[in-house]
């Protein structure tokens, strides 16, 4: 991203005028999230189990809470700091910790099939809370669209029942502190800077890993909690921090643009991104049956472009009340 870009969008977002620029513009933005977050994912795996799981939440955190502190400098943000301390702000942070610390923990101790079928129920999460706490109006179509998608990851990842055990809890823990996260974006004042947003997030997430490291230390010893990190690992590490760093910047606007229940619905593309990126860094070849779930994934992406375009058509053309499904009923003459 170009210092240029990068600077407008500062100005932008630290602005008492942004508006809600639609669902596609938030459509866009969750899928560089979603870039970041898979690419982030990437060099967290390339780690290993070089690092203890807390130490490596620790040093990512803190690497990235520095590279926002610099971007807010560079930005003139640090003048907003205040905002940092709203209390939205503040929640979204200990929620994103709190996600983190839970999805360590279904991953030590669920195969990670399992786990990742659990956490890409969030569109699902998101949907149902978006309709129940938001007053978004959900109709059979956008429904249709969020499920079919989630069936394609199903025959992606594949779940085996005999997988899940107690710790599952925290999968859905992790699911519901996400979505938690997400819904309390949307509740962020317009005027705040996401630049600030984003720093708050990163300090409350890198002492979220301090803690979690003394805990590992307490009950596992600290010669175990903490092992000396090399030069490549620090450096696999910065990138992901970088990474995690952009995805949560594009993931807060996207949750400030369009509808909840649309944009969230386009965290399924993270499956194809974290196949392309298996298959170009480890040699892992898709077979069948995942291929048929991208393809999937993706028909649900494309008819939910499709049906906000048409949408956007009727309500330009005057259409502005009810149900987007019955303004789309309407027009294609399936009420």
């Amino acid at each position: 991203m170009t210092t240029g870009s990068q600077g407008t969008a500062a100005r932008r977002t630290s602005s008492p005028l942004r508006e809600d620029k639609g669902n596609f513009y938030g459509i866009f933005t969750m899928q560089l999230s979603v870039l970041f977050f898979s690419t982030n994912d990437v060099f967290n795996k390339l780690v290993g189990d070089n690092l203890a799981t807390g130490q490596m939440v620790l040093i990512r955190g803190i690497c990235a809470t520095v590279l926002v502190f610099l971007l807010c400098v560079f930005f003139r943000e640090l003048k907003h700091f205040a905002q940092s301390f709203q209390p939205t702000v503040l929640i979204r942070g200990l929620c994103e910790t709190l996600s983190a610390i839970c999805c360590l923990i279904a991953l030590k101790n669920l195969p990670l099939a399992n786990v990742s079928a659990i956490l890409l129920a969030i569109p699902l999460t998101t949907t149902a809370a978006a309709a129940l706490l938001l007053g978004e109006q959900v109709g059979i179509r956008r429904w249709s669209a969020v499920l079919i998608g989630f069936i394609g990851v199903l025959a992606i990842v594949r779940p085996g029942i005999e997988g899940f055990n107690f710790y599952s809890i925290f999968g859905l823990g992790a699911v519901f502190f996400a979505a938690a996260r997400d819904l309390v974006t949307r509740q962020i004042p317009k005027g705040s800077s996401l630049w600030i947003v984003t720093l708050a997030t990163m300090i409350v997430s890198t002492l979220g890993g301090g803690v979690m490291t003394l805990a590992e230390g307490w009950f596992s010893g600290f010669d175990t909690a903490w092992l000396a990190p090399n030069s490549k690992n620090l450096l696999f590490l910065l990138a992901a921090g970088s990474f995690l760093t952009l995805g949560q910047y594009f993931i807060a606007i996207a949750m400030q643009n369009g509808e909840v229940s649309v944009v969230s619905s386009f965290r399924y593309i993270s499956m194809p991104i974290a196949l392309t990126y298996g298959y170009l860094i480890w040699g892992e070849v898709p077979d069948a049956l995942t291929w048929f779930g991208i393809l999937l994934i993706l028909a649900s992406g494309i008819y939910t472009i499709f049906r906000e375009r048409k949408v956007a058509r009727l309500k330009r053309e005057g259409k502005r009340e009810g149900d987007p499904d019955a303004l789309v009923a309407a027009e294609t003459g399936h009420e």
